[in-house]
């Protein structure tokens, strides 16, 4: 039973929620409908064309931007004007380069290999590919690798053909793969390629084509294609376009199109799956994907003045549509300064770029264009930030109240084995539902379906096997750190290699479960990212020297039921909004609850995969995290701590289908209103973005705080259990024999050290350009967590292994898991199942093999360990 104190404590922390929420503002806030994006145009310097260009290649490679060929009518437009003749179309092979901070282009000393318009562009780490396109007399299958450095400049090689020529066509890149919808293959307009054309990239530009059908409807040149990802897989679209037809008597008609279509490839082959129409025709348009799901589509022609005589038609419209993948839907972002069609658009210098283009028929313009996006953010609000303030100054008093039950290190590291199951059991599940954890997986749902959710049932599967073959040892052996277990079963040297690594990885993780969230918070409160971080990690660092593992679990108590109740709340004004059978319906319709998929296969996210692979990654947090496993060592038993397991697993199911249900909810409210999707958004910050825009003032404030205490969460949970591992397992070696309060001031004194750590780096995150890097290292450092499951197993369930033999099992689990990490598309669920297999293999193997001084293993492994239960 939970002492009175417990409860007391519990009890003044919902009061706090209660009087807070029943002082917010209701439910009555007014919708908002106003567009979430702002497009911010300015110019880079003009084209050195007095006339510009239609029909370039454009593309950005080795930092510069380049504009090469294009056709133009230097004499004068198409057509008659008093005296003066119609002026003729020259094509060009100039070049053009823009180099970062020039103030002018330079025109390249190479040319193209001929003059050039009306092809594609690609850029590839190699160069620029530019495909075919035409001059005055033909249409061409050439391709061309553009290269540029500083010194040599531009240089050009031929590196192979399409398999027809083609002019008019769109070319987008999906990883080492390029996707081509030919155009025309000769200068009569109705001469159409019906086909998609596919090519793998190699190194130097060399291409390997494989043809596959074309759009279901028929073939069309000057389509508006782009890449970008639907929400489970990258995907290749089709927009709009032009028709060329000729009627009975030959005369050539022109049909403007709307109808748009994507290509999801696969194993197999891939398929094409009609899309929303665009609001009109935007032939000879150009598009860009921005972020994880919007597709920017600029200009375009509609057609509605074909009829017209080349000299009447007014100039194309300036509209900017922007096409969200997953909710498959379109809105109108806003428009050009200056409309342009047959031209090309690409990203340089964090901006997008469209550099000259025709701005009505036979007239160009040399201006080049570039674009900024921002966002209509709704002001945080000084209710909110009075919510946030006073819910986080109440996780300090939590730390303050609890400090003064510090009495020593036992108190410190597992809160004198007074906290109650129920609480230990909603800290594992709190500790688990980091910040990430928590936006990510509605993101998830409404990107993509519930195929994901079958995994949280391998928490509840798991829950029994820690109950029963490892909990007896952290609890009967009276372990402060799990790695303890590893020396009594092993020796020092097993200990010490799984305390690194968990303090090694701890370390990384930290700056990650910091710095991610505070870029959501950052664009919610408006707050910099830099003020986020060092909200969460100083107060996060305060509570935790202060209150120890109590104060860790209490607030992960009431962080799990702000965030939680959050989430219900949520759903209820969903289903307020747009009503509880249209969610389920549209939801249905869209296939969002979709759950599994018996296909088999090792490259896909298949729902064999997903089972078999959240078991092994169970495994890991349950069986070998200190974090975790400090919550088995807090409460007054082992018949408590099992139960806190049992809840856990009990929750996860019900719980986690909550959130998969909001990311279906969410999917369906923003499907009705995407003009409140800021464009290039990314998929995570779906649910932030409706916490700010549509939950009461206040309410919102209290969500927002509770994912500042989900950051806050994670983050002290990582410093606490890195300051127990390191006390217990390496300073206790080296200073042995001191007094209980000097251990307990060393573990303070590296739980502001980790604080420290894990707000720089989260720091050095924010301002610097080493993501990758960091992200690399982190990737190569999670190798060896299969490995310490392996190790756990086989001290547990086996009497022949040894350490020499499990650290060879652990090297053989690293060698598999970077074989299969950079060399091979096996899908990241499996990875633990060979990681954690190979190293119970081969540490096996080699404990048999090797010799090995025997060890008295009496209450080490599970079958002692049930003798000497028996016997009691």
């Amino acid at each position: 039973m939970a002492r009175p104190s417990s409860l007391r404590t519990l009890t003044l922390c919902s009061l706090f929620v209660i009087a807070l929420c029943s002082a917010c503002r209701g439910p009555d806030l007014p919708k908002t409908h106003e567009p979430a994006t702002t497009l911010s145009w300015s110019d880079l310097p003009p084209l050195p064309d007095d006339f510009g260009f239609g029909g370039p290649f454009v593309g950005t490679t080795d930092g510069v931007l380049i504009v090469a060929g294009g056709a133009n009518f230097p004499d004068g437009p198409p057509w008659a004007e008093g005296d003066k003749p119609a002026g003729g179309k020259k094509w060009h092979d100039r070049i053009f380069v823009l180099e970062p901070e020039a103030t002018a282009w330079k025109v390249a000393s190479t040319a193209l290999p001929a003059p050039r318009a009306y092809g594609a562009t690609i850029a590839t780490d190699d160069g620029l590919l530019l495909f075919g396109g035409s001059d005055a007399g033909q249409v061409y299958d050439s391709v061309w690798l553009l290269r540029y450095d500083a010194i040599s400049g531009v240089t050009i090689t031929t590196v192979g053909s399409l398999p027809q020529p083609s002019a008019f066509l769109g070319a987008a890149k999906i990883k080492d793969s390029v996707f081509v919808l030919p155009g025309k293959k000769s200068k009569d307009d109705s001469d159409l390629v019906d086909a998609l054309w596919i090519a793998t990239v190699k190194d130097g530009g060399a291409l390997e084509w494989n043809v596959q059908p074309g759009l279901p409807s028929g073939p069309r040149q000057k389509a508006v294609v782009a890449a970008q990802s639907t929400g489970k897989q990258p995907a290749f679209y089709v927009f709009s376009g032009e028709i060329p037809r000729r009627d009975a008597a030959g005369a050539l008609q022109l049909d403007y199109v709307e109808t748009s279509y994507r290509y999801t490839p696969g194993q197999d082959g891939g398929s094409w799956h009609e899309v929303a129409s665009t609001p009109e025709p935007i032939a000879a348009g150009c598009a860009i994907d921005s972020g994880q799901a919007h597709v920017l589509c600029f200009s375009g022609s509609t057609g509605r003045h074909i009829a017209k005589p080349v000299q009447d038609r007014p100039e194309f419209p300036a509209r900017v549509y922007a096409y969200h993948t997953v909710t498959n839907t379109w809105v109108d972002a806003g428009s050009l300064p200056q409309a342009v069609v047959t031209t090309g658009v690409t990203r340089w210098q964090d901006k997008i770029v469209l550099p000259t283009g025709e701005i009505r028929p036979g007239v160009r313009t040399n201006r080049v264009q570039q674009l900024v996006l921002g966002r209509n953010e709704r002001p945080f609000g000084a209710a909110n930030h009075a919510v946030l303030i006073i819910y986080l100054v109440a996780l300090v008093g939590m730390g303050i109240y609890f400090a003064r039950r510090e009495k020593g290190t036992d108190d410190y590291f597992r809160a004198g084995r007074r906290v109650p199951w129920w609480a230990a059991g909603l800290s594992i599940y709190a500790t688990q539902l980091s910040a990430i954890t928590y936006v990510a997986t509605p993101g998830l749902a409404f990107a993509s379906d519930w195929m994901v959710y079958p995994a949280y049932i391998m928490i509840l599967v798991l829950a029994p096997i820690v109950v029963t073959f490892y909990l007896p040892f952290f609890r009967r052996l009276n372990l402060t750190s799990a790695y303890e277990y590893l020396e009594r079963r092993f020796n020092y040297a097993v200990r010490l290699f799984g305390c690194l690594s968990f303090i090694t990885f701890q370390i990384l993780r930290m700056a990650i479960v910091v710095y991610l969230p505070a870029l959501a918070l950052s664009t919610i409160t408006g707050l910099d990212v830099i003020t986020c971080i060092l909200i969460m990690g100083v107060l996060a660092t305060v509570y935790t020297v202060l209150g120890g593992i109590e104060a860790v679990i209490w607030t992960d108590v009431l962080q799990a039921g702000v965030l939680l109740g959050g989430v219900i709340v949520a759903l209820v004004l969903i289903c307020t909004d747009e009503g509880l059978g249209r969610v389920f319906t549209v939801a249905m319709e869209n296939e969002k609850t979709r759950l599994f998929d018996w296909n088999w296969s090792f490259t896909d996210m298949v729902s064999w995969g997903v089972l078999i692979g959240a078991l092994a990654l169970n495994f890991g947090p349950y069986t070998t995290d200190q974090a975790v496993i400090q919550r088995y060592l807090s409460t007054k038993d082992e018949k408590a701590a099992a139960r806190g397991i049992w809840l856990n697993g009990l929750a996860a199911l019900p719980l986690g289908l909550v959130f998969f249900v909001l990311g279906a909810g969410l999917f369906v409210y923003f499907q009705s209103h995407p003009e409140l999707l800021p464009i290039g958004m990314k998929n995570d910050e779906v649910f932030p973005l409706f916490v700010s825009a549509r939950l009461p003032v206040g309410l919102s404030g209290l969500v927002i705080a509770g994912i500042f205490a989900a950051s806050m969460s994670s983050l002290d949970s990582s410093m606490h259990s890195i300051a127990t591992s390191f006390t217990s397992d390496i300073y206790r070696r080296v200073a042995p024999d001191r007094q209980d309060h000097h251990y307990l001031n060393v573990a303070r004194t590296v739980t502001i050290a980790m604080g420290v750590v894990g707000i720089g780096t989260a720091i050095m995150l924010s301002t610097s350009d080493i993501r990758s890097q960091f992200l690399f290292f982190q990737k190569a450092l999670g190798l060896l967590s299969s490995g310490l499951v392996g190790v756990f197993m086989l001290g547990v369930f086996t009497r022949r292994a040894h350490a020499a033999g499990v650290l060879l099992g652990v090297a053989a689990s690293v060698a598999a898991l970077v074989w299969l990490n950079w060399f091979t598309n096996v899908n990241f669920y499996w990875h633990a199942v060979v990681g954690t297999s190979t190293c119970v293999v081969v540490g096996y193997g080699a404990s048999v093999l090797l010799p090995s001084p025997a060890r008295e293993l009496d209450g080490l492994t599970y079958r002692t360990l049930a003798r000497e239960r028996a016997s009691e």
